[in-house]
């Protein structure tokens, strides 16, 4: 998908500057201008629609307490090294005993 996406991305950026150097000096500054303000406009607007509506849901804001974690007990956990101890599960096999 990465290689797709890479090579549509060349093609596009080839079309756009066979395009870009068929203008004059001034046509070219102009488009590159253009394209540039529009885009700036639209990061605009996505920065003042998020802002303004944050904080609006469909519910209330709900707070939650952390909750304490299950840890695993020590019984548990020394029987999961005894069973790694005797597999050798726990390294490539040359660690000294």
């Amino acid at each position: 998908m990465n290689i797709l996406t890479g090579k549509c991305a060349a093609v596009l950026r080839e079309k756009l500057h066979r395009r870009l150097d068929a203008l004059s000096p001034k046509a070219r500054l102009a488009t590159v201008a253009v394209m540039s303000a529009a885009f700036a406009a639209g990061c605009l607007y996505m920065t003042a629609t998020a802002i303004a509506g944050f904080g609006k849901g469909n519910g209330t804001m709900e707070i939650r307490h952390m909750k304490k974690p299950e840890l695993p007990q020590k019984a548990d956990l020394q029987e999961a090294y005894e069973h790694y101890h005797k597999n050798r599960m726990y390294g490539k096999g040359t660690e000294k005993e």
